[in-house]
């Protein structure tokens, strides 16, 4: 008996010595490899517009300019710029920028790029405003095109991923629906597989005509959708950084002393959505007593304990024309949720389903809302799915409510608001409630074409007055980037907009 238990005791040091023994890191820091917990939909930059698509397509694309960290236009494939009105944008190009099928970038790609963007229904809010027919390109590196009409935000929302220049010949040889899996863009790196809910790998593209260049030759995200799962591959030396440490884990990476922790406030703002087109939501009375049934600061300390921070408003509060830092969620009032439920015509209550993903986070929420819903009266049902199918579900419109966070696409109230509000954007473009109305519209469309100033932050200040009272969204979680890295993990910049530059990433000697 001695004898086999001496026997187990050595096999579970063994079995702990390798969850904890540090990765051997000194062949050359040749590969980086980076735990997500979701797989991108696509990697075409104006078919979807999930934060995992665009975090992947990040490491592969560029766009005309980037944004610096005060949110000011840099030049990346554009040299230069003019912007002779407010609805005329001519643009310089770099010369001698390659694609990885060894193709130069020109005018024509550009060109080519922003039309397939201009039709794309996924990312419409932006690029639908471009005049078609307006394209015009005087030599191989001078772009010029116009916009319908004025839109404040829109020169910005070119630093986003689906303003990525594609290759015309690339797209035009895979297909427009292949070339999502076979992409070709001029970033750092070049697509090489994608097993699906597994992993992608990426290899460094030797001529890429940036400053500096990657530092390692190869790039690997895997996807790992359970939190805890990360954290254990990352003290393992399985993977060199861990995305959305969850709060119970934060602890104990910061302890590790060949850990380290990187965080920075997010953008995003995670809300429980109540769909419009979906009995018995329609019914503003009952979106109201749900709003009411909800004590969600409560739920966000229980939760996130002191990640982020509980919502109050449609976008986070240090954003421009945010008002959210004044805003104030419904104090809970189980008895005013009864009475609205029986004003509307459910005195005896009513039954719910509640649509979420894998998140560990959003579906201890749900629990949550779950159980404070109960004593209101509504019988709410759980149902958890795979991040793509709820993608699908969303997009289709058959949730009830559901659970989900969005990050502004540009850092400009329109590109918070309008995906997730206008009626032009339900669906695919990012209006998941499915809400139609007509003020809500025209505030959104005064907005985009005000110049910045007083006039344009009264527009949005009435606007998320009004969207408060019309309750489609639940306010939930302003979120914050939390990241695990090795030790020896340098020049990671964690973006307010979860689709961080990993391929800056160097290593420590």
């Amino acid at each position: 008996m001695k004898k086999h238990l001496s026997l187990l005791l050595a096999l579970l040091v063994c079995l702990s010595f390798l969850v904890v023994a540090r990765p051997v890191q000194a062949e050359g820091h040749d590969t980086l490899t980076v735990a997500t917990a979701y797989d991108a939909i696509t990697l075409d930059p104006v078919a979807n517009n999930d934060s995992p698509s665009s975090h992947a397509m990040h490491q592969i694309y560029q766009g005309l300019i980037d944004l610096d960290k005060e949110s000011n236009p840099i030049p990346v494939l554009a040299e230069s710029w003019e912007l002779p009105d407010d609805v005329t944008y001519v643009f310089h190009l770099r010369k001698g920028v390659k694609f990885h099928n060894g193709e130069e970038m020109k005018a024509e790609d550009v060109a080519f790029s922003f039309e397939r963007a201009r039709k794309a229904p996924a990312v419409a809010h932006i690029f639908g405003d471009i005049k078609e027919g307006s394209f015009e390109m005087p030599d191989d590196y001078t772009i010029k095109f116009q916009l319908n009409k004025p839109n404040t935000g829109f020169f910005k929302c070119l630093a986003h991923a689906s303003g990525f220049i594609v290759s015309k010949k690339a797209v035009e040889e895979e297909g427009e629906k292949k070339f999502g899996q076979n992409p070709v863009g001029t970033g750092p790196f070049k697509f090489v597989e994608w097993k699906k809910n597994d992993h992608m790998t990426f290899e460094r593209f030797e001529d890429f005509w940036g400053d500096p260049k990657p530092a390692y030759k190869t790039m690997i995200l895997r996807v790992i959708p359970e939190a805890t799962n990360r954290t254990i591959e990352l003290e393992s030396g399985a993977v060199d950084i861990a995305y959305e440490l969850t709060p119970q884990d934060i602890e104990r990476v910061e302890s590790n002393p060949d850990l380290q922790v990187l965080r920075v406030p997010e953008y995003s703002t995670q809300y429980l959505g109540l769909n419009l087109s979906q009995k018995p939501l329609d019914d503003i009375r009952v979106r109201q007593a749900i709003a009411y049934g909800l004590d969600m600061k409560a739920i966000d300390a229980a939760v996130w304990r002191g990640v982020g921070k509980a919502a109050t408003g449609p976008f986070e509060g240090s954003m421009q024309y945010s008002i959210a830092n004044d805003m104030e969620p419904f104090a809970r009032d189980v008895e005013k949720a009864k009475e609205l439920l029986k004003e509307a015509g459910y005195p005896d209550g009513l039954e719910l389903t509640l649509s979420t993903n894998e998140k560990t986070e959003r579906v201890d929420m749900a629990g949550w809302i779950k159980n404070m819903l109960a004593e209101c009266g509504i019988s709410v049902k759980i149902e958890v799915l795979e991040w793509a199918a709820y993608i699908e579900k969303l997009e289709s419109g058959e949730q009830q409510m559901f659970q989900i966070g969005w990050t502004p696409d540009a850092p400009d109230a329109d590109m918070a608001l309008w995906p997730c509000f206008h009626s032009s954007a339900k669906g695919a473009g990012g209006n998941y409630v499915f809400l139609e109305d007509e003020k809500v519209d025209k505030l959104l469309e005064d907005g985009r074409k005000t110049p910045d100033g007083e006039e344009r932050a009264k527009i949005y200040k009435e606007f998320q007055e009004y969207i408060d009272e019309l309750k489609p969204w639940i306010y939930e979680h302003n979120g914050e980037v939390v990241i695990g890295a090795a030790k020896y993990i340098q020049n990671l910049e964690p973006s307010p907009y979860a689709w961080h530059p990993i391929w800056k990433v160097t290593f420590a000697d």
